[in-house]
């Protein structure tokens, strides 16, 4: 098995551990609590970067973490499932951020983050999705 293999794994492993006690919560815990953590997500990216000086990868990150915000306030507007439902499109289109960003040589971030974050982003929207 490959180690992104194994990072995808043990990335979707995190995600369903992580997820389930904030399900189970149910109401409106599940979406503040997945909205946060999705513009954490977004954030991620951008404040690994060893340079800041404006660039593509650097706006369209930057336009992630906007997206995912603005993401986050609407579904925090809406009923739990509705919300639970955006948030789980949210994360599922991190992940494939994830898959599209992969390693860089301007982030501190290591090879096997990609990957792990993917899987992680892919448990959690199936969680949300979750009655």
């Amino acid at each position: 098995m490959s180690n992104q293999a194994v990072a995808l794994a043990a990335g979707a492993a995190l995600g369903a551990v992580t997820a389930e006690p904030l399900r189970r919560r149910g109401g409106r815990a599940p979406v503040i609590g997945a909205g946060v953590g999705l513009v954490t997500a977004a954030v991620i990216y951008p404040a690994a970067r060893r340079e800041h000086e404006r660039s593509v990868a650097l706006l369209v990150e930057g336009a992630v973490v906007v997206g995912a915000t603005a993401l986050a306030a609407v579904a925090a507007g809406r009923a739990p499932v509705t919300g639970r439902r955006l948030l789980a499109l949210g994360w599922a289109a991190h992940a494939l951020f994830d898959f599209g960003q992969g390693p860089s040589p301007d982030s501190r971030l290591p090879g096997w983050y990609a990957p792990l974050c993917a899987g992680y982003d892919f448990a959690l929207a199936g969680q949300l999705l979750r009655p």
